[in-house]
């Protein structure tokens, strides 16, 4: 029993790390730079997905963020980590941004554009502290949960990541996150309390949103790219059985026709950017 707990083991072990290997070859092996044309922004994410443009929320509030403005931007899907460590970061006429916070600020500034430019300033107030209790609360509490946690499994199978990956995913991914959660804090609450506060987050966001179209009134504003990006995952990229995705299912209706408003306006093209959707347009 002993030898073939070891072999077994032994086994997983070699076969994750030679996962790893291959993921941070991938990741630190210097690519040629990709030549773009002055005043047109490279995203470096993720790969597309089957159920979103990205797995990703930041990812997914980057790109609705520069529809949203109107600005010209091409993809990297090479997986390529920002010099922070982290994804996105985009290139504008060969400078280097890291973080989307600050690849918004950098392409606010380049470009000229302001979406906030007809608020007050206790509505930019407001979508300040909305955008980062989004990010740095309900995100980990609500889709991290859910995807890692509570329903890793099922939320696999659900985004078709493949086999090879699910067990980067499993023995190697969470055991990060899970350092990551504990620094942050939200990790040393049970799995229980941390469900709880996503929910509480949740129902303030529905109550927050009320009626309205958007987040600030009848027209779309930054923090709009953020909820988006946030709530998108949860209703297209999370198992029905998971709690923030059944949460706005049968309760916060509001949301889920805020996030079908979103994608039809900023993303017409959304079915045929997807990998194996059967729902591509020709």
């Amino acid at each position: 029993m002993t030898c073939e707990w070891i072999c077994e083991h032994w086994i997983i072990s070699s076969f994750i790390a030679l996962g790893i290997l291959v993921i941070a070859v991938r990741i630190l092996t210097p690519r040629r730079r990709k030549s773009m044309p002055d005043d047109v922004v490279l995203v470096h994410s993720f790969p597309r997905t089957s159920f979103a443009p990205s797995a990703s929320p930041f990812v997914l509030k980057l790109e609705t963020y520069l529809r949203m403005a109107k600005i010209p931007y091409e993809i990297d899907d090479s997986s390529v980590f920002g010099k922070k460590g982290k994804i996105p970061w985009i290139t504008l006429n060969n400078e280097d941004i890291a973080d989307s916070y600050f690849s918004i600020e950098h392409i606010n500034k380049h470009f000229k554009v302001d979406l906030d430019h007809r608020l007050t300033n206790q509505q930019r107030a407001t979508s300040r502290l909305l955008e980062k209790t989004v990010e740095e609360n309900t995100f980990w509490a609500t889709m991290v949960q859910d995807l890692l946690f509570d329903h890793c499994d099922e939320s696999m199978e659900f985004q078709k990541i493949p086999t090879f990956y699910r067990f980067i995913f499993k023995f190697y991914l969470i055991r990060v996150v899970k350092k990551y959660r504990w620094g942050h804090g939200i990790g040393r609450h049970s799995s229980e309390e941390i469900r709880h506060i996503g929910t509480t987050d949740l129902r303030a966001i529905s109550v927050m949103l009320g009626d309205k179209q958007y987040f600030m009134g009848d027209e779309p504003t930054r923090v709009d790219a953020t909820m988006f990006g946030l709530l998108g995952i949860i209703v297209f990229g999370l198992p029905a059985n998971a709690s923030s995705h059944k949460l706005l299912d049968t309760e916060l209706p509001n949301l889920v026709k805020y996030v079908h408003r979103m994608k039809e306006r900023f993303w017409p093209d959304w079915d045929n950017i997807l990998v194996n959707s059967d729902k591509k347009k020709n």
